[in-house]
């Protein structure tokens, strides 16, 4: 088998700068484009000169590990500046599970799987094309920081969310609410408003929306494309769990939302809500 270092060399350097690039956005590093393509290109020289002495030389089992998990360790360092070791802990561990996934994705599609002796189980890349490696790397550097940047953003959300209980007329049902601090509705009596998914609203007026026995009001609310309205009725109380002791809000106002909510929480609620003093 002929090995071209050349081609080597710039499929190492993709890799690299690619898995360096993901591991820095992850733990929210300063990622500039120049520092980490020359740490990749030091990684990419640095793997292909000790792949190339591996070929005469035997190293003892734990000293070629040490190497291996060294350069691993040290990359992340050279990529980027990190405001504490954690967060650079953070980055070599994450630049090493992605390096594992890439690894792992490129073996099950470019490898050929046979049985050995003994029933064991063995590959090997045939061929790899050095422009598919390439943009794979781009890809993967794309579709990682995108699906970190979700998984942040989702995490925000339920850092923000909390259990509730809103019951009226002796009827609870269980909600999980987002203290929205863009919630700034209020009602006739200029008190905050919660707003809640309507199938969660249906569910605790068992007597129908528009029944007599549940007084409605229209809650004004201005956006950017003009003035509407939403329904609203006032429940008999909402107890909103932010820790050991609910945070009990009695004679409440809820409005209607005419859209589904987020799939993570059911109830949006105004920072308000969970300072009210504890009945």
């Amino acid at each position: 088998m002929t090995v071209y270092l050349d081609l080597l060399l710039l499929n190492n350097f993709c890799a690299d700068a690619a898995l360096l690039y993901c591991a820095v956005r992850t733990v929210k590093g300063e990622a500039r484009l120049l520092r980490i393509c020359l740490t990749a290109l030091l990684g990419a020289v640095l793997g292909v000169g000790y792949a190339v002495f591996c070929l005469y030389y035997t190293l003892p089992r734990p000293v070629d590990l040490l190497v291996r998990w060294g350069v691993s360790a040290l990359l992340p360092l050279l990529a980027a500046r990190f405001k504490t070791k954690r967060t650079y802990a953070l980055c070599s561990l994450a630049f090493v599970l992605y390096m594992a996934a890439f690894a792992g994705l490129v073996t099950a599609l470019f490898s050929d799987f046979a049985v050995q002796e003994g029933n064991g189980l063995a590959y090997s890349v045939q061929a790899l094309p050095s422009g598919v490696l390439v943009g794979a790397s781009v890809l993967f550097a794309a579709l990682a920081v995108r699906l970190v940047r979700r998984l942040s953003a989702r995490r925000k959300v339920l850092a923000l969310t909390c259990d509730c209980v809103l019951t009226l007329r002796g009827r609870s049902v269980r909600l999980k609410a987002l203290v929205d601090t863009g919630n700034r509705l209020t009602d006739s009596r200029g008190r905050g408003v919660a707003v809640a998914e309507r199938a969660a609203a249906l569910s605790l007026l068992a007597d129908g929306l528009f029944s007599q026995t549940t007084p409605c009001e229209k809650i004004a609310v201005h956006t950017v494309n003009g003035r509407s309205f939403l329904t609203a009725f006032r429940a008999e109380s909402l107890q909103i769990y932010c820790g050991g002791t609910p945070n009990i809000i009695r004679d409440v106002t809820v409005a209607i939302s005419p859209r589904p909510l987020a799939g993570e929480y059911a109830l949006i609620v105004p920072p308000s809500f969970t300072e009210e003093e504890k009945a």
